[in-house]
């Protein structure tokens, strides 16, 4: 039902259009964003549905609407209401503080359902649905359960009237609603999914038991299944608080010695899981343990990825040292590490680096793995041991095309699009500049967790390629202020994985769908994630900008000693599987308000684009505000704290340029081989910045190596001069084919598999990328045959080839190149007509078969027929003047034979046809 030109439409076709009673308008409403809605003052205004609409929907119907109240109390009205009068019915009503939804056969007296108190509520807009299945309502704000209530014993069928109203109350004397409602929708049938299952998980739990140290805290998060129930929230309880409590998000502190029960139920259905806690003093033995517990929980049963094999204990600090089963399959801590000068440490001590089997050899035998954890004076060790298969690479295909993610706000949202969610583009071909919007220009990702909005994406490919990594800004802009959002913003990071760049799935999904915790608690917030691969680490640096504050209660900001007020830095920490990370280290603090980092590395060097946040001078040498500048280093987790073009970059980040890019969320981009706009050195870049939408500028990784701050980009001709995109263009392009929407996002270079896949995916609909096709061509020496199977994407090709020739085969496994050889037995591929090399795929499904055959004529059989024995017969007497041929003589004259011998045999009979008439001649002669 639509709400425009002053009336209520049903744009289903049934004609179920509402009637407006007592001057109910169809009115704006700013905070709709101007759209129309159905405003009730409360001063008789209502509307009513026809009669037949939920006659028809029956017993089992959804009704899904944006509503919000302007009653600050609960009062007595109804927002929404079936039934013929106070004696059956069933009604929902909304205040700015609560929400009820109950059906009644008898008045108040039987009311069964629900009442909620309601929090973030007063005056803003919220999608609620409202299920009845049966005997049993269901409502979800925002797509989270508010209540649930099964066997009321009350259907629909027995109110005995299916006249409905918005805004009026069937008890004569209470209040009219006050409030607005939008977007009405009705069917038929209720999509309810109750869980089936909870799986509880956390930091130190194995095997459902936890053991804690008294006055320690630990989080535990209940993951409920299917995932498409009515409701993934749960309630904690503990079997005995005098051992542990439990917060409502799962947080467990333990109290005193002693076990207790921790579980979590379903808020729908009541499926329930428990973990077993037990509680001991703080002695050294269990704090150990504690740590051991936790590090081998944090290790996966199989792994593309190298593991966080850390170091030293979560909690309390053990020293952690690794053994391996197979040190050239998963690497143990290496006892003489030394930390370097300049940059971080390894925080596993060189534990933990994966080598992977190669595309086509299969996974690695599992690794078991040992852990031994030793306090602080070595007098407590215990140790610990888990199996890890290793995966094998997965198949290279080149990149011939992109893809990028970016993000719609909520004050830019239009035509109903969803704000604060990700949006998904890929371009037409090995072209840049050809983006389009996939998903018909739907989100792909929305957030119904933490904040509930979605900001400042990026996207990487893994360092094996195998994967996609997503990460964004936990922030619903609207629910708080800008002051705000930095003082109180969320410290976490959303992150998601995908082989496709279109069904993702969370990295921490057994954690339930929440973001990860990666800042500390006196940071103001955590925004605009970022991630690069660090071969001296062999992890991900994951950095993001921050405000901090004095205190965990973030009540006062650090403020700089430059300017006297409270400024933006930037912290990174690192990670191997985007699921655990180590604690923040300051990365980047001037004393001037810095944000939004991005990174790419040419040669030698990292280079990295930062925003001056500051409106003015950063120091001596930034001196263009809310621009983007320019710094480089060898050093990935160098710290910063001064932007000098004296810096070594040896050592630290040396500032190469100022203002090279507008504004800010800069990104950088290597363009593939054969895109139409590379240049004749194959090393053009684009670089951007969201300056009112992304402002690209053409680039190549030849002109950052030759950047310095006395011979600068941004200074060249024509860098900031607009200008038509062409290979070998340097400086500001026009933003044609450019993805939309176009806020702060990032690029990821794609196969043209991964493009098309995109372009043709929606939620609805969801696909994967097809196979590629394979040709296999077989050549043939004389006693050897070669196959060379050949993918189209021109990516390599794992499996193996049969080879047929008769009554022989034999079955060869790929080489890395894609060629199979096999020696057949001698002379086999000589006596068949036919040879064939048949290429089966391979277990991943990623290639198709082919096949291929060569045709013959079959050799000769090499064994000549016997020579045949001499006529028997003696010749007969001859007359004088007489002659003969001797049957032998014609015998062999017309002995015929095929195969390579062929040319002998022919020589041999005509030897033996010559001998034969001279034998006739001398007899001729003698008769004379």
């Amino acid at each position: 039902m639509i709400f425009s030109d002053g009336t209520a439409t049903d744009t289903s076709g049934n004609g179920y259009n509402l009637t407006m009673n007592g001057g109910a308008k169809v009115e704006a409403f700013g905070d709709r964003n101007n759209n129309q809605a159905l405003s009730l003052r409360g001063n008789g205004q209502y509307a009513s549905f026809p009669d037949e609409l939920f006659a028809k929907a029956g017993n089992s119907f959804t009704m899904e609407f944006a509503a919000k109240s302007r009653h600050a109390d609960d009062g007595n009205y109804f927002s929404f209401s079936v039934g013929g009068s106070q004696q059956k019915y069933l009604f929902w009503y909304l205040s700015t503080k609560s929400t009820k939804f109950v059906i009644s056969d008898n008045k108040w007296n039987n009311e069964q359902g629900f009442k909620t108190s309601l929090s973030n509520n007063d005056n803003i807009w919220h999608n609620y649905k409202l299920i009845v299945d049966g005997e049993t309502l269901t409502m979800l704000r925002d797509g989270e359960l508010v209540g649930y209530k099964a066997n009321t014993g009350i259907t629909m069928a027995d109110l005995g009237s299916t006249a409905a109203t918005i805004g009026k109350s069937l008890y004569s004397g209470d209040a009219y609603w006050s409030g607005a409602i939008d977007d009405i929708k009705i069917y038929q049938g209720a999509d309810v999914t109750l869980p089936s299952s909870v799986t509880i998980v956390g930091d130190g739990v194995l095997d459902g038991a936890l053991t804690m140290v008294e006055n320690s805290a630990t989080k535990l998060t209940a993951t409920v299944s299917p995932e498409n129930a009515i409701s993934t929230d749960v309630t904690w309880e503990s079997s005995k608080t005098s051992v542990a409590t439990v917060g409502s998000d799962g947080t467990v502190t333990a109290v005193g010695e002693g076990t207790t029960t921790i579980t979590a139920t379903t808020k729908a259905g009541g499926v329930s899981a428990s973990v077993d806690v037990t509680v001991k003093p703080l002695d050294p033995a269990t704090v150990v343990q504690f740590d051991l517990d936790s590090a081998i929980s944090a290790v996966n049963e199989a792994t593309t990825e190298n593991l966080p094999l850390i170091s030293t204990g979560s909690k309390y600090g053990s020293t952690i040292t690794w053994t391996s089963s197979n040190e050239n399959v998963i690497t143990g801590t290496d006892t003489n590490y030394q930390a370097p000068s300049v940059g971080s440490a390894d925080p596993y001590k060189g534990a933990g680096v994966v080598t992977r089997p190669a595309y086509g050899d299969g996974d690695a035998a599992p690794v078991e793995l040992t852990a031994t954890a030793a306090n602080a004076d070595g007098s407590v060790t215990k140790t610990a041991k888990v199996s890890v298969i290793v995966k094998e690479k997965t198949r290279e295909v080149p990149d011939e095309a992109y893809a990028a993610v970016t993000f719609l706000s909520d004050s830019d949202k239009t035509n109903g699009k969803t704000g604060e969610a990700l949006y998904m583009s890929a371009t037409e071909g090995n072209n840049f500049f050809s983006f389009k919007e996939i998903n018909n220009s739907n989100p792909v990702i929305e957030s119904y967790a933490d904040t509930k909005g979605l900001r400042d994406p990026y996207v990487l490919k893994s360092h094996d390629g195998d994967k996609y990594y997503m990460i964004a800004t936990d922030l619903k802009v609207s629910a708080q202020g800008w002051g705000q959002n930095q003082q109180y913003g969320s410290l976490k990071v959303e992150v998601w994985e995908s082989k496709d760049m279109v069904n993702w799935t969370r990295t921490n999904a057994a954690d339930g769908d929440t973001g990860i915790k990666i800042n500390v608690d006196n940071a103001g917030m955590t925004w605009a994630p970022e991630a690069y691969w660090d071969d001296s680490l062999g992890a991900y640096v994951v950095f993001f900008s921050s405000r901090m504050y004095t205190d965990d209660t973030r009540s006062t900001a650090v403020t700089s000693t430059n300017t006297g007020y409270a400024y933006n830095v930037l912290l990174y920490c690192i990670t191997r599987d985007f699921k655990t990370f180590t604690e923040p280290v300051m990365w980047q603090d001037t004393n001037y308000s810095r944000i939004d980092s991005t990174v790419i590395k040419v040669g030698d060097y990292y280079y990295r684009f930062t925003k001056n946040e500051e409106s003015g001078a950063a120091g001596s040498y930034i001196t263009n505000g809310k621009s983007t500048f320019l710094e480089r280093s060898k050093v990935l987790t160098a710290t910063t704290e001064e932007a000098s073009p004296d810096t070594d970059p040896e050592t630290g980040w040396q500032l190469l340029d100022q203002r090279i890019l507008p504004f800010e969320g800069p990104e950088a981009i290597k363009l593939n081989a054969g895109d139409k706009y590379q240049n004749e050195a194959g090393d053009a870049m684009v670089i951007m910045a969201d300056s009112g939408g992304y402002q690209p500028y053409m680039t190549s990784e030849s002109a950052l190596l030759s950047c310095d701050w006395n011979n600068r980009l941004s200074q060249t001709d024509g860098w900031h001069t607009q200008k038509d995109q062409n290979a070998g263009v340097s400086g500001y392009v026009y933003a044609n084919g450019m993805p939309t929407p176009t806020r702060h996002g990032a690029f990821v270079n794609v196969p043209a598999a991964i493009a098309e896949n995109m372009h043709r995916w929606t939620t609805a609909n969801p696909t994967t990328p097809d196979a590629t096709d394979s040709t296999t061509k077989l050549e043939r020496g004389r006693d050897t045959l070669t196959a060379t199977v050949t993918a189209k994407d021109g990516g390599n090709v794992a499996g193996s080839v049969v080879f047929t020739a008769g009554d022989w085969t034999e079955t060869v496994k790929l080489n890395a190149d894609g060629v199979a050889t096999v020696t057949a037995p001698e002379g086999a591929l000589g006596k068949v007509s036919k040879i064939t090399a048949a290429y089966g795929g391979y277990t991943d499904n990623l290639v198709n078969v082919s096949d291929d055959a060569i045709e013959q004529t079959p050799d000769p059989d090499p064994t000549p027929d016997p020579t045949p024995d001499p006529d028997p017969t003696p010749a007969p007497t001859t007359k004088p003047g007489t002659t003969t041929t001797k049957k032998t003589a014609k015998k062999a004259a017309v002995v015929v034979n095929t195969g390579a011998n062929v040319k002998g045999i022919a020589l041999v009979a005509a030897i033996l046809a010559i001998g034969g008439a001279l034998a006739v001649l001398r007899r001729w002669k003698a008769a004379r």
